[in-house]
């Protein structure tokens, strides 16, 4: 009786880790690595800002994107409550600027750098989420990385004015102007924030 109540715990544990173990690889599985993404922000030095508005309720979300200006990197935030305002955030201390923001996704833009980065921002059912601002679709189709997403009407979705995919910010996937079965979701990065002056990360 007690051999059996021993193999029965060992058989449970063991399907308990398995599960654990496929959770894992599902999630892991879910971050795009096609384009380097690493980001880093300290909330901490810069309270209340747009970023950490994005972090602070469902259906919240901040198109980000970064350009050193001056020798200090600056921080482009873009909110998605209609009033289309970019904050800028600039890193001024010698900790923020030891980081290299130059690897924020697909985009490269040269010109006008708010066009490139990721979307990040609080899903209702998925928790933080971070998007890349490009279409991939139109990456695969046409070449070039030149694709960036834009806010739709309800902006809980964003739109790519090349082929007039529409993308759900909940989950990535196309809503509307899908074109087939080969057709790709929103490239997803992972997210670290545990609270208000926590360290913000983003990236793969």
């Amino acid at each position: 009786m007690a051999a059996k109540t021993v193999l029965f715990t060992f058989l449970c544990i063991c399907l308990i880790l398995s599960s654990s173990l496929l959770t894992s690889c599902d999630a892991d599985n879910s971050i795009s690595t096609r384009y380097p993404c690493q980001f880093i922000f300290r909330t901490i030095y810069h309270p209340g800002s747009s970023i950490e508005t994005a972090l602070q309720g469902a259906g919240t979300y901040t198109m980000i994107s970064a350009k050193k200006v001056n020798g200090a990197w600056n921080i482009y935030s873009t909110l998605n409550d209609g009033k289309n305002h970019t904050e800028t955030i600039v890193l001024s201390t010698a900790k923020e600027n030891y980081a290299n923001y130059s690897y924020l996704g697909a985009g490269n833009d040269l010109e006008d750098a708010i066009k490139n980065g990721f979307i990040l921002g609080t899903s209702n059912f998925n928790g933080y989420v971070a998007w890349d601002r490009q279409c991939l679709n139109c990456i695969l189709q046409y070449g070039g990385t030149n694709y960036p997403l834009e806010w739709t009407g309800n902006r809980q979705s964003v739109i790519c004015n090349k082929c007039k995919r529409v993308y759900s910010l909940e989950n990535g996937t196309i809503t509307s102007g899908g074109q087939g079965k080969e057709d790709k979701m929103l490239m997803q990065y992972r997210v670290t924030y545990t609270g208000i002056g926590s360290v913000l990360t983003v990236g793969n």
